[in-house]
């Protein structure tokens, strides 16, 4: 009897330790978003030079970023995007510019913290590596973010719901309304002054 209750016991914490889930941190960043990263990813600084957020666990390949670029910047170049063109001309292009045989899949749509994000899966390889990313734009009233993560193809299965979960947690917290893009004239508008 003793035997058999042992054999169970040991069946049951085999199927219990099978079902790990992750634990989550919430990082805040520069009082401009928070998002919650696997516990078993560390702080780096080399992944992109304009990541503002960079976590990596290189013993098991997978590593995450943020990357935040202000309308209002952006409008002192002239440059006007809405989500789709942001996607086509700045996220996407760039995967398919500098993985070999990369493919990104058509955009989803949804909605992330309250606001439009576009979803989207690229593979391909790198220095003879399958790679599988996940990425997201979300677009605020002040920014858009890439959100991204990636690992190797491989390893996809074992970890896409920590990379959802990563990139749906996403929040953008209150900003400066001096921030906001500023409205466009209309060019049939005119203004006269009133002195």
């Amino acid at each position: 009897m003793f035997k058999r209750f042992l054999f169970l016991f040991t069946i049951a914490f085999a199927i219990a330790s099978c079902k790990h889930e992750t634990v989550f941190t919430e990082v805040k960043v520069n009082n401009r978003f928070e998002i919650s990263v696997p516990e078993y990813m560390q702080p780096c600084a080399d992944l992109h030079k304009d990541a503002s957020l960079q976590y990596q666990n290189t013993e098991i390949d997978i590593y995450a970023m943020v990357i935040e670029e202000k309308k209002s910047t952006m409008e002192d170049y002239d440059l006007d995007y809405d989500i789709d063109l942001y996607f086509k001309n700045i996220a996407s292009q760039a995967f398919i510019e500098n993985i070999k045989n990369g493919k990104v899949s058509p955009p989803g749509r949804q909605t992330i913290d309250g606001n439009k994000a576009l979803t989207a899966e690229i593979t391909g390889n790198i220095d003879g590596t399958d790679v599988y990313y996940k990425m997201a734009i979300v677009e605020s009233k002040y920014s858009f973010y890439q959100i991204l993560t990636w690992t190797r193809a491989d390893r996809k299965e074992k970890y896409i719901s920590d990379m959802t979960k990563f990139i749906e947690s996403f929040k953008e917290l209150p900003h400066p309304p001096e921030e906001l893009p500023q409205p466009k004239l209309n060019d049939s508008v005119s203004i006269v002054p009133a002195w």
